[in-house]
C-alpha cells in the first residue's frame, strides 16, 4: 500500500483529481474501471485478492473484502488527503451493491438510500414494494408445503439469490420432490412461491440519473426449457421496441418506489397471454449478461457504463436516444452435456465473420454439465448481423470454429 506521504504528493491540491471507487476488481469489473477512465476519472479499486485482474487498470488499490464497508471507508479516509471522490459503483451483486450504497451515503453522493437496499436485495420485500406501489408483478407468498403442494404450476425461488440458482418451475409433484431433495437446507421460510407467467421475456436496461429513469435498450431473452430456464440468448432489436414508452414508465415507477437517485437499473419483464407486462425482478446492477458492456454499445453505440459513471458524478451525463438500430446483435451462451471439457480451439479474433466478443468460462479439464443455473454455461459469443437470423448464424459458425470437445461422464452415456 502506498504511504501517506506519497499519496499527498500524488493528490496535491493543484491536481484535484476526481476518483471513482470500484467495489471489486475481478474480470467483470474491468469494463466499469475502463468506463470510469473513459469518463476522465481515476479509479480506486477494492478487492480482497491482491491479484485481481482489474487492479492492473486501477490508480489506487485497497485490498479488502467488498463486504467490509467500514474498513473500506476507513482506508479511503486514511489515503485520500486531496482529491474528490465522485461516487462508488460495482458490477457485482448483493453485498457489493450494499457496500456501494453505504459508501455513497457516507460520501454524500446520491445513489440508492441505504434504508431501501434490503428491499432490492430480498425478493420477498421487493415483491411487497411492487404490489404496494401498484407495479404489475406476479402474485407471490412464502411457500407453505402444506397449502401449496398441489397448486401447480408455480415458480419456487429462494428469497435471496442470483444467477437463477434455485429458481424452478414446479409443474407437478415430481418437480417438487426433486426440488426439495436438491435444496433440503433452504426450508419453507426462505422460499417464495410465485405465480407463473408463461409468455415472452425481455430485459429493460436503463440508467437512473437524478431520480429519472432513462431506458437505454430492450432485449429479448431466450432460456432453456422447464424446469431450469437458464439464460441462453439475449438479442436486439426486441420485438417489443414499439412499447418503449410504456416500459420506460414502468422503470420510472420502480425508481420512485425504491427512492432511487442514481444507479443502473435492469428490469426482468414477462408478458402474459394478453400481452400485459409483469416485472419479475428489478436489479440496481449492470448485470452479468454482457448487455451493458458488449451488446448495448455494439447495437446502439451508446456507452452505457461510461454514462452510469457520469450520472453518479453528476457531470456530463448524456441521456440515451430512442432509436432503433439497423443492425442486430445477440449474446449467445455456449452450453454442454455432463462430462469434462477436453479441448477447444483458440478464440477467433474479434470482428471476424460478425464476431464482437467471445470468452470461454470453463478451463480445460473442468467438469461441465447441462445448465441448471447461469454458472453452468461454458462460454459466451456476441455476434452482429443485418438481422437476428444473420447474427445467430454468425454465432453458430464461431462456436463451430471453437471445436469444443467434451468427454461424456459415465452417467450421461
Amino acid at each position: 500500500m502506498l504511504g501517506t506521504r506519497l499519496i499527498r504528493f500524488l493528490f496535491r491540491p493543484a491536481d484535484r483529481r476526481k476518483l471513482l471507487i470500484s467495489i471489486g476488481a475481478g474480470i467483470n469489473q474491468i469494463p466499469l474501471i475502463r468506463g470510469a477512465k473513459n469518463a476522465g476519472y481515476s479509479v480506486i479499486s477494492v478487492d480482497q485478492s491482491s491479484s485481481a485482474p482489474g487492479l492492473l487498470f486501477s490508480d489506487l488499490k485497497i485490498q479488502e473484502s467488498v463486504h467490509n464497508h467500514d474498513e473500506i471507508y476507513n482506508k479511503i479516509q486514511e489515503l485520500l488527503v486531496d482529491g474528490t471522490i465522485v461516487g462508488a459503483l460495482t458490477r457485482s451483486y448483493g453485498e457489493a451493491v450494499r457496500t456501494a450504497a453505504i459508501l455513497n451515503e457516507r460520501l454524500h453522493v446520491p445513489f440508492i438510500p441505504v434504508s431501501r437496499i434490503e428491499d432490492l436485495l430480498d425478493k420477498k420485500r421487493m415483491k411487497t414494494v411492487f404490489h404496494k406501489a401498484g407495479i404489475p408483478s406476479p402474485s407471490h407468498r412464502m411457500f407453505d408445503p402444506l397449502k401449496d403442494a398441489k397448486d401447480y404450476p408455480f415458480i419456487l425461488k429462494p428469497a435471496k439469490g442470483h444467477a437463477k440458482h434455485g429458481v424452478r418451475l414446479i409443474k407437478g409433484g415430481a418437480d417438487l420432490d426433486a426440488y426439495v431433495a436438491e435444496f433440503p437446507q433452504d426450508g419453507s421460510k426462505s422460499l417464495i412461491k410465485e405465480e407463473y407467467i408463461g409468455g415472452d421475456e425481455i430485459i429493460a436496461a436503463g440508467i437512473v440519473a437524478d431520480g429519472v429513469y432513462h431506458l437505454v435498450e430492450i432485449t429479448d431473452k431466450l432460456t432453456t426449457s422447464h424446469p431450469f430456464f437458464v439464460d441462453i440468448r439475449h438479442q436486439a432489436p426486441s420485438k417489443y421496441f414499439s412499447r418503449w414508452d410504456e416500459i420506460e414508465q414502468l422503470g420510472q415507477q420502480v425508481t420512485d418506489a425504491f427512492e432511487m437517485k442514481t444507479s443502473p437499473l435492469f428490469l426482468e419483464i414477462r408478458f402474459d397471454g394478453d400481452g400485459n407486462p409483469f416485472i419479475i425482478e428489478a436489479v440496481p446492477e449492470f448485470g452479468g449478461e454482457f448487455l451493458a458492456d458488449v451488446l448495448i454499445p455494439a447495437h446502439t453505440g451508446y456507452p452505457f457504463i461510461e454514462n452510469c459513471v457520469r450520472a453518479i458524478s453528476r457531470c456530463g451525463f448524456v441521456p440515451p436516444q430512442k432509436r432503433k438500430s439497423r443492425c442486430a446483435v445477440i449474446v449467445q451462451y455456449i452450453t454442454g452435456t455432463n462430462g469434462t471439457l477436453i479441448s477447444h480451439e483458440p478464440v477467433p479474433p474479434a470482428h471476424k465473420n460478425g464476431m464482437i466478443f467471445c470468452r470461454m468460462f470453463k478451463e480445460i479439464g473442468a467438469s461441465v454439465k447441462k445448465p441448471e443455473n447461469n454458472h453452468d454455461r461454458i462460454g459466451v459469443i456476441a455476434a452482429k448481423g443485418s438481422s437476428i437470423d444473420e447474427a445467430i448464424i454468425a454465432a453458430s459458425a464461431i462456436q463451430d470454429a471453437l471445436q469444443i470437445v467434451i468427454k461424456p461422464s459415465r452417467k450421461s452415456k
